[in-house]
Formats: C-alpha cells, structure tokens, sequence
C-alpha cells in the first residue's frame, strides 16, 4: 500500500509539474511575470493610445501553428504610421473605427514591445482577462511569446500582475 501511495503522488506531483497548458507567456525584461490562456486560433489584443493624435489603437494576434501572427489593426484615424498598406488586408469602417482586417502579418515566435508610458496605457487583453502594462512597467522591454506552462505555476502566478 505504501508503494502505491508513493506512485500516486509521484504521479500528481508530476501532473502539476508538466508544461501541458498553452499560454501566452508575458516577461518584464526576460523575467516571466504570468501567463494568459491562449490555444492555437485564440487571439489577444494589444491596445494602447497612439503618442502622437492621443486616440486609442488596438491591434488583434493569433497564435498559428505556434506563431504570432497580427490579424486586424483598429484605428480612430489614420495618424503618423498608422493607416492601411495596400495591398494588406481589407480595410473598412466600422462607427467610430477603421479596421484593417485580414492582415496574416507573421510576427514569428516572441513580439518584444517597449511599454509606453502611463498615457499610452499599454493593455493585454486575452480572454477576458485585462493586463495593464504601462502604470509599472513603462520603458520596459515586455515580451510576449506562445508557450506551455505547467499547472502548478499557473496556480501560483495566473495572469501578469506588474507590479510598481
């Protein structure tokens, strides 16, 4: 009986211990700082208020074939490098936005993202879970790549909480 409690646990403490979850993995210079749940086809989306014109950008990834890929760019007006490429994607009105949608943009294994400051609000948001970047980690290099994380970090970490 001994030896079969002993194979259970072994067998539970390695089920918290193998990567077997897909996440977004989100780090504060190299430092993993939490997860978002993201499976193959989920999208997230970086928000953020454009620098120069102050209105808000939001832009849509998918993980592909373990890949970021940017998919759709929503805009209040076009402003200094933001408008439609032609002959990428398809662009359209939509109330008080333009889409640029249909984009396939292969952004590759790791997006590096340089947070703005507290007035560019720097957001993730994956499903339905919100990440404020910019009130902590403002100049900060954040990357954020597809990844497997194990159930025990993810009971201990969970979503990125930067913290000031």
């Amino acid at each position: 009986m001994p030896r079969v409690c002993g194979v259970i646990a072994a067998a539970a403490l390695g089920a918290l211990l193998l990567p077997v979850w897909p996440v977004l993995r989100v780090s504060d210079e190299g430092s993993t700082i939490g997860y978002l749940p993201l499976s193959e086809g989920e999208r997230f989306t970086i928000t953020y208020v454009h620098s120069i014109d102050h209105l808000p950008i939001e832009e849509d990834l998918v993980l592909r074939d373990g890949r970021l890929v940017a998919e759709t760019t929503r805009i209040r007006q076009f402003g200094a490098g933001m408008g439609q490429i032609p002959g990428e994607g398809t662009g359209y009105a939509d109330g008080e936005w333009w889409v640029i949608d249909d984009l396939g943009r292969d952004v590759g294994t790791e997006l590096a993202l340089r947070v703005g400051s507290p007035s560019v609000d720097h957001r993730l948001v994956a499903d339905g879970t919100e990440v404020r970047l910019s009130p902590c980690l403002a100049a900060h290099r954040v990357t954020l790549d597809p990844a497997r994380a194990a159930t025990l970090p993810l009971l201990i970490s969970g979503a990125p909480n930067p913290r000031c």
